[in-house]
């Protein structure tokens, strides 16, 4: 139990929501969660339900959505590694507002929502800490439904594409780690759109390899500007802002 307690107490540490926090808060925290391993399509959180824990994904990728008054389910975003889903948890006696469910195989840390509200109540700093985290993220899914409106598809998916772009021989490649049908949703496109969107993008030097799950740029500063970020060169949080 100790050795497990450690290990995920190690992986808390390198979030970005508990980085800055002490050791021993960390290794506090890490005593109410546990490891939570999912096959790809399953039901991690079930909107209208009790909220009675947060998932932290350690490893693959969650699609969150809701479900209209017609019924249609809606996707709000995919989060991936370093994420926190289930915020909801942290309100007594709180449900669940969307739901959640994995993309892939992923491995989760679950975080007891009690627990972790009770630990919250009495540390002030770190009650702070995720207030800021979870305000950020608010924040950012806002300027993203702004993106869907000033921007084209082409442009939106060229911004992800900086987003996570490495430095390679003099080009830039971004690995595709999702089903492009999965890329298509959380940029708020079909299949269809996306693919007409890759065309466009060729033209501007953007090229597909290893089967479509490698992407390389080849002038990221042309990209850039061609998708509306002239201003914002060599700012990787100017690119997420889309995505």
């Amino acid at each position: 139990m100790t050795n497990n307690i450690a290990r995920i107490a190690g992986v808390l540490g390198a979030a970005p929501y508990f980085r800055s926090w002490p050791t021993q808060d960390i290794l506090d925290l890490a005593g109410l969660c546990q490891w939570v391993r999912l096959e790809a399509g399953t039901a991690m959180i079930a909107s209208g339900q009790p909220a009675e824990a947060l998932y932290l994904i350690v490893n693959g990728h969650v699609e969150l959505s809701f479900e209209d008054r017609d019924g249609k389910n809606g996707l709000i975003d995919l989060l991936g590694n370093g994420q926190l889903v289930g915020e909801c948890a942290l309100v007594p006696g709180g449900l669940y507002e969307v739901s959640v469910r994995t993309l892939d195989a992923t491995t989760a840390i679950r975080i007891d929502g009690p627990g972790f509200s009770n630990y919250l109540a009495d540390h002030f700093d770190r009650a702070l800490t995720i207030m800021t985290a979870i305000t950020e993220r608010l924040c950012q899914m806002l300027r993203q439904a702004e993106e869907l409106k000033c921007r084209s598809a082409a442009q939106r998916l060229g911004i992800y594409f900086l987003a996570d772009a490495v430095a390679i021989d003099g080009v830039y490649e971004t690995p595709l780690t999702i089903e492009k049908s999965a890329l298509a949703r959380k940029l708020g496109m079909t299949s269809e759109t996306i693919s007409r969107a890759l065309k466009k993008l060729a033209d501007v030097g953007v090229s597909q390899h290893s089967n479509g799950h490698i992407i390389r740029i080849a002038d990221a500063e042309i990209l850039s500007e061609w998708c509306g970020l002239a201003g914002n060169k060599g700012d990787e949080n100017a690119f997420k802002t889309a995505v």
